[in-house]
């Protein structure tokens, strides 16, 4: 049975060590869709259960030159980078490559040897700083899997080694340290600041790990002791104080409160717990005592299930990103040998200085890291703001999904209608008994887990009516109703395709149970009478669907209920289709139909009892809250129970595509115009000559560029909603 794993990887600093990582793994036996993202520091693939095993994967790992290890658990935050070590040694290279600038452009000492020397010995001390380039590019060359640290490993380690020839040979040159520690000391503050924003990228996980409490007050018979959250097990009881939040997912079974459920849901109001509600890990207590039986802790917990979710959705390769990669992994390679193409053409046609001073620029200007990062640093930050809003989001690709979307189906009960039916009218057979009727509906309906029975129970009670005798014979039949025997006779309760296929003949019903979702009674085969349902619109529903098709999105429904019901709602919002009286099976084919060719048809149900239609979906979206999500069907899940987060979706879907594809198109066009500018072909036309110290500052700006371009999707807001 194939199986998703995945590995933290650390160590990768661009696009040519993800894909030295890859081809790694493409060496071991039985593994497939593999996807490395340096940008999150993970490597994902699929193989056949434990084979490789995870030691031959992190040695495979190593033999390419970095670490491997078990990712931590979803409730672990990830390893913070040492952004003060990095901060210090800039900081040293900043400053001797400025004495080195001042000690070369001032000729001070004015002596060409001992000026030499100088700059050689503040030159040192840039090369230790910046040692990381050199010990991690300089093995990548060896292993034949160059990356963007061999790039400025060998422009650097070029023009040292030029410039220790040039004062044997000719002390009155000029020389190359001073481009060699610009080089370094320009890309160590480019690589910093891009680590710093990569790493604000994933805020929105960091800020879900930091609900958590670290301590709960854990009740052991009378007395109660703080233990950390982590060592709760099922089964513990647990007292939580108001203003504390809940440190694991549990059962109320003493106490009333208020809970703040926002920081999971996006729900603003307070959710009321008593006795036998459900309470989530990380929510907070509002005001009131709560005993609280813990049945969830860690990664099996609402929340650990909700990290876990976002990590898969932020290392996931979605199909935009399958063209980038496949360039990213011989980058180096071409750059290498444009570089050498440079340096032979000056060297013939021009100067020895020439000859390096250009391959020197094209080895710095190049970068594979632009590339790398164009789409995974989107991803994160967009899927990261989604969940930041109580949208769950399963991978790239159901995100690239929503983006392209040109129509959108509903199911109606509970996902456009407030899923909350009311049983409004009863209409009998002649001279049958309201009470005898309402009484077997009451009885039989009590063994259904539907919306409808929950309305013909409901509706039963408050008007006072008792089922006071057993049901035997009960059976529930999907898209038809149920059935059962009650008081020594056979009563079916269920639409009119289960009277007729059952031979009850059906009369003539008032018009006012027009539009009405209907439920007709039999008794003994015989018409017994017929009961309204009624269910109110969202409040929001109509907005919705204008929206929607102002961004040019197709709204269809697709229900289980009559004609007439299905009509009365499709006409009152403006929808541009429906279908109705659907068995679950009916609505995958009619899904299927709707999405036929390149039309990307996605789907909104309630989560459960559309199931089917959701996996259909391109892409299925589940709309609910709390643990009953369906995350197994659905791509994505609307942990609000909202409307509007629909077109959230898709607005930010297609925001952070469009982030995506610039990304893309200024990492492709600084490239090309780039490296032709550092290679010296515009100065044979009288155009520009870069310096290899201009470019390697042109090359840190493309990677900080494309990385802040993308954060602008972490302060995301749809308006009008």
């Amino acid at each position: 049975m194939d199986k998703k794993r995945s590995f933290s990887v650390s160590g990768m600093h661009c696009a040519g060590c993800a894909s030295a990582v890859e081809r790694a793994i493409k060496t071991l036996p039985g593994v497939s869709d593999i996807y490395v993202s340096f940008a999150s520091g993970r490597l994902n693939f699929v193989s056949q259960e434990d084979t490789p095993s995870d030691e031959e994967v992190i040695l495979a790992v190593k033999k390419a030159g970095f670490k491997a290890e078990l990712p931590p658990p979803p409730l672990v935050a990830e390893k913070r980078p040492d952004f003060i070590r990095q901060w210090i040694n800039w900081l040293v290279s900043a400053f001797f490559t400025t004495l080195l600038m001042i000690v070369c452009m001032g000729n001070i000492p004015a002596d060409p040897r001992l000026n030499g020397a100088v700059q050689l010995l503040l030159l040192l001390p840039v090369l230790l700083a910046g040692r990381g380039f050199f010990l991690r590019g300089i093995p990548a060359l060896f292993r034949l899997s160059p990356n963007m640290d061999s790039l400025i490993s060998v422009s650097s380690l070029s023009g040292i080694v030029y410039s220790l020839y040039l004062m044997i040979t000719s002390p009155e040159s000029h020389l190359f340290f001073d481009a060699a520690a610009m080089i370094v000391t320009l890309i160590m503050l480019g690589k910093l600041l891009e680590s710093r924003s990569r790493y604000s990228a994933s805020a929105a996980i960091r800020q879900l790990l930091e609900l958590t409490p670290p301590s709960a007050h854990l009740i052991k018979g009378n007395d109660v002791v703080d233990v950390p959250s982590a060592g709760l097990q099922s089964g513990d009881l647990i007292r939580v104080l108001p203003g504390e939040k809940i440190p694991a997912d549990g059962t109320v079974v003493r106490g009333k409160s208020f809970v703040n459920e926002a920081m999971l849901t996006g729900e603003e109001l307070p959710a009321a717990k008593e006795i036998d509600s459900k309470v989530y890990c990380g929510t907070l207590n509002a005001d009131g005592v709560l005993e609280v039986k813990v049945t969830s802790t860690g990664q099996a917990s609402f929340l650990g299930q909700i990290v876990a979710l976002i990590r898969e959705a932020q290392n996931s390769r979605p199909p935009v990103a399958v063209m980038a990669d496949k360039v990213s992994g011989v980058f180096v390679w071409g750059i290498f040998a444009i570089a050498g193409i440079t340096a032979v053409c000056w060297g013939i046609g021009g100067t020895g200085e020439e000859a390096l001073n250009f391959s020197l620029s094209v080895l710095v200007v190049a970068c594979p890291c632009a590339l790398g990062l164009a789409t995974p640093v989107a991803l994160i930050s967009g899927i990261g703001r989604a969940a930041e809003s109580g949208i769950l989001i399963k991978n790239g690709s159901a995100l690239e999904k929503a983006a392209k979307l040109s129509q959108l189906v509903f199911d109606k009960t509970g996902t456009l209608t407030a899923g909350i039916p009311e049983l409004r009218q009863i209409h009998l057979a002649p001279d049958f008994p309201e009470e005898k009727f309402l009484s077997a509906a009451l009885a039989i309906e009590k063994n259904s887990s539907h919306p409808l029975a929950f309305a013909v129970v409901s509706g039963g009670a408050r008007r006072g009516i008792k089922a006071e005798n057993p049901v035997s014979g009960f059976k529930n039949l999907p898209g038809r109703g149920v059935q059962g025997v009650y008081d020594g006779k056979l009563w079916l309760f269920g639409n009119a395709a289960m009277m007729l296929e059952s031979g009850v003949d059906l009369p003539e019903l008032p018009e006012s149970m027009s539009g009405e979702t209907l439920i007709f009674g039999a008794c003994d085969g015989v018409f017994a009478g017929v009961m309204a349902i009624g269910d109110s619109l969202r409040e929001e529903a109509g907005l919705v669907i204008k929206k929607l098709h102002s961004l040019g999105i197709k709204c269809g429904m697709l229900t289980g209920d009559n004609l007439q019901s299905a009509a009365k709602a499709a006409a009152a919002l403006d929808l541009d289709w429906y279908e109705a009286g659907l068995l679950p099976q009916d609505k995958v084919k009619v899904l299927r139909e709707k999405c036929a060719g390149d039309r990307l048809c996605g789907m909104v149900g309630d989560g459960i009892n559309d199931a089917p239609a959701l996996a259909a979906g391109d892409p299925g979206i589940a709309i609910g809250s709390g643990s009953d999500i369906a995350i197994e069907s659905a791509d994505v899940v609307l942990m609000r129970p909202d409307l509007r987060e629909t077109v959230r979706l898709i607005v930010l879907s297609r925001s952070t595509f469009r982030v995506i594809k610039q990304n893309l198109f200024w990492a492709f066009f600084y490239n090309i115009c780039g490296i032709p500018l550092a290679a010296g072909v515009f100065s044979l036309f009288g155009g520009p000559v870069l310096n290899p110290a201009f470019c390697a500052g042109a090359m840190a700006c493309s990677s900080l560029t494309v990385v802040l371009n993308a954060l602008r999707l972490r302060y995301f807001r749809v308006k009008d909603l």
